[in-house]
């Protein structure tokens, strides 16, 4: 994680997979935070991230591998 990660990471980014809102919240079971897509037949999700930021700044980087992947 470098400095630049600081910026911006207050809100949810969009699903990599799909393109809708993203949400960003606390697991009740394992006290962690995760990212989930909040369309209903989209498996995406991130989870095991220590902060809601982490999770964000997580969800912003695997969109941004997922763009630059050649299809």
């Amino acid at each position: 994680m470098n400095r630049d990660d600081v910026d911006d990471v207050r809100w949810g980014w969009t699903c990599p997979r799909c393109n809708a809102d993203a949400d960003v919240e606390r697991d009740p079971s394992s006290k962690t935070f995760r990212w989930v897509c909040s369309e209903n037949p989209c498996p995406a999700v991130g989870f095991g991230f220590t902060s809601r930021r982490r999770a964000r700044i997580a969800l912003r980087d695997y969109r941004n591998r997922d763009e630059n992947v050649y299809r």
